[in-house]
């Protein structure tokens, strides 16, 4: 099976969840990839260029929902970036006890909790 790429949209203080994210996908038994196109450097002038080519680069995103994901203009900004693309998308709740508000332009519908079966099953719809 080929891998699909996907942009993983997060909000910095959840970065320990899109590592632990990252991590699980490297475990042997799992049949998907994750490609880091996270933006590294601080926000400045050509961080919306450098997050379209990611973007661009991939078959849809991923968005982490944390305590302060909806609040996130660069979320918000990755999202609404990603629909314009016209990209596959998708949301995990990323605690298994709580459920956070869903930033705006990710259908509800598209959100899951953290389980990772079923994120494997999302992603090998994308191929």
């Amino acid at each position: 099976m080929a891998k699909p790429r996907a942009f993983i949209s997060f909000e910095m203080e959840d970065k320990w969840a899109r590592d632990f994210l990252v991590q699980h996908a490297k475990d042997k038994k799992n049949d998907i990839e994750f490609y880091d196109f996270s933006v590294k450097d601080p926000f400045d002038s050509k961080w919306k260029t450098e997050c379209k080519k990611r973007i661009a680069m991939t078959k849809g995103t991923i968005v982490l929902i944390g305590p302060t994901t909806h609040k996130s203009e660069a979320v918000l900004w990755e999202i609404a970036e990603s629909n314009r693309q016209e990209h596959y998308i998708f949301g995990i709740q990323i605690s298994k006890d709580k459920t956070y508000t869903i930033p705006a332009g990710l259908p509800s519908k598209n959100v899951i909790r953290w389980d990772f079966s079923q994120m494997v099953d999302w992603l090998k719809t994308w191929i």
